[in-house]
């Protein structure tokens, strides 16, 4: 594996090798402009590690801003398979009280297609368990 890229201060980038993912844990609220050089930090780390398959612990960070999720959707999504190699699925661990009780044991799907598929969950272990199942798939 590639030498670690440097973060910035708010947030921590980590990469499991034996679970194949890239964990990110988001350390406070942001700005736009934080989001945007945060994500593109994740996606330089990302490369280096050869991952596909992450973990976001939006936990520690404010809830995204309706500019912050499209610009997410919209321009960072897109080329972020092209750069990794193939379609990349994040997980994305939530508080509780932002997902129902089904949806908290199921995961939320927020997005599919070829690029990404994004799901939001409220429990680490459920969220690495369906990267887990995504890694399986994608090898079969």
């Amino acid at each position: 594996m590639a030498a670690p890229t440097p973060a910035p201060d708010y947030l921590t980038l980590h990469h499991r090798d034996d679970l194949g993912v890239l964990l990110v844990r988001w350390q406070r609220p942001l700005s736009g402009l934080e989001v945007q050089a945060g994500y593109e930090a994740i996606a330089t780390h990302a490369v280096a590690c050869r991952s596909r398959y992450w973990l976001l612990d939006y936990r520690g960070r404010s809830v995204p801003t309706e500019d912050d999720t499209d610009w997410f959707l919209t321009q960072f999504i897109p080329p972020l398979a092209g750069r990794l190699g193939g379609r990349v699925y994040l997980a994305f661990l939530m508080a509780p009280s932002h997902l129902s009780a089904i949806d908290q044991e199921d995961g939320v799907p927020l997005a599919s297609d070829t690029h990404c598929h994004l799901r939001m969950f409220t429990e680490e272990g459920l969220a690495i368990a369906w990267l887990a199942r995504r890694q399986h798939y994608e090898s079969a």
